[in-house]
């Protein structure tokens, strides 16, 4: 589990210093730094090797890719250095990276600790541009997909499931009934965001392609098998996400941008809770998301008692105009009534400004 984040000249931030918990929640107008900081944890993570053999940083890899040295390096830089360290339980790695302007890889410089712990083979992504609806998908490995190897769109999600729906939940605070099976869980979940889809799988290895269907329980009933193509978006949109969160184990590290994509408010909240269970059961999460809904399915969750307080974070990102327009961040504290300690201006509060216009 990552413990935290220290970013120098990188992209919008001159300096900043994240603490992080279990269940991490980046909020904030768009353009204030939450992707910025998504984005140096998944360069570290796909920068393991070349770090190691190269002594360089990878700008471009299998998670982002951010283009050459001055597309990273903070706008006002005193120094033509860039710096990323995490510290987990365990190790404190500290990297400093030479800036070079046109290149997609930067020499390391410096290095407190060259030691790369277990935190980057536990580190899944997906990302906002997840799959969508269509007639056929590509398939992967069977080696890479049993390694939960989802790709940063989710397209290989699909196959596993399929390959691997009938493997035990590992995360029990994520089960909801008697069930245990990662494919029952997911029918479970998936029908409490969209109440009776449950999704149909059917893989060609010939061809290298499956095929995505779903089906509706309609009290004792089942439809048809219809494609995606033919059901809502957002169904589908978000079939990898919950994949991702149901199959992960105690010790991963899952980032997720905007999982409540195309969801309407309910599913959003829904996701929330799953989020809140997924880090009651020792999973790290870090999301960036937009929504209040999923803000209070968490915060509903505390509440009940499956999360507890402590391993919940908000990060509020905001610009300071009474500093230069710096960037940084406010960490607004979570109660056990699932209560927040502040409400900073721009903080989930465009309901309640919306509705003093109205009235």
């Amino acid at each position: 589990m990552l413990k935290g984040l220290v970013l120098e000249n990188f992209k919008c931030f001159d300096e900043m210093k994240l603490c992080f918990s279990n269940l991490n929640i980046l909020t904030g107008l768009n353009g204030m730094g939450k992707s910025t900081v998504m984005q140096s944890i998944l360069l570290l993570g796909q920068s393991q090797n070349s770090i190691l053999s190269e002594q360089v940083l990878s700008l471009k890899g299998k998670y982002v890719n951010l283009g050459v040295g001055q597309d990273i390096l903070f706008e006002k830089a005193e120094k033509d250095e860039i710096g990323i360290g995490v510290w987990t339980e365990n190790t404190e790695e500290q990297y400093l990276f030479e800036y070079q302007p046109d290149t997609d890889i930067l020499p390391l410089k410096s290095v407190n600790k060259n030691l790369f712990s277990a935190w980057e083979e536990r580190l899944y992504y997906l990302s906002a541009y997840r799959i969508e609806p269509q007639f056929l998908y590509h398939i992967e490995n069977e080696k890479e997909v049993s390694e939960r190897y989802f790709a940063k769109n989710g397209e290989f999600s699909i196959q596993y499931l399929k390959l691997h729906g009938g493997d035990d939940v590992i995360n029990s605070s994520v089960l909801i009934d008697n069930k245990k099976t990662i494919a029952d869980q997911v029918k479970a979940w998936m029908d409490l965001i969209s109440p009776g889809v449950s999704p149909v799988i059917a893989i060609n290895t010939s061809s290298r392609t499956a095929e995505l269907k779903y089906e509706y329980i309609e009290g004792r009933e089942k439809t048809n098998s219809y494609k995606s193509v033919n059901v809502g978006f957002g169904i589908t949109y978000v079939l990898p996400v919950v994949v991702a969160l149901i199959s992960a184990k105690p010790g991963d590290i899952i980032l997720l941008e905007n999982p409540e994509a195309h969801i309407h408010p309910k599913g959003q909240r829904i996701l929330g809770e799953l989020l809140a269970a997924v880090g009651a059961g020792g999973v790290q999460v870090i999301l960036e998301t937009h929504s209040d809904h999923v803000m209070n399915g968490i915060r509903v969750a505390v509440k009940k008692g499956r999360l507890k307080p402590e391993n919940t974070q908000f990060f509020y990102f905001y610009k300071d105009k009474n500093d230069s327009y710096r960037h940084k961040v406010i960490c607004p504290v979570l109660d056990e009534d699932g209560r927040l300690s502040e409400w900073p201006e721009g903080f989930f509060d465009e309901w309640d400004l919306a509705l003093l216009e109205l009235l």
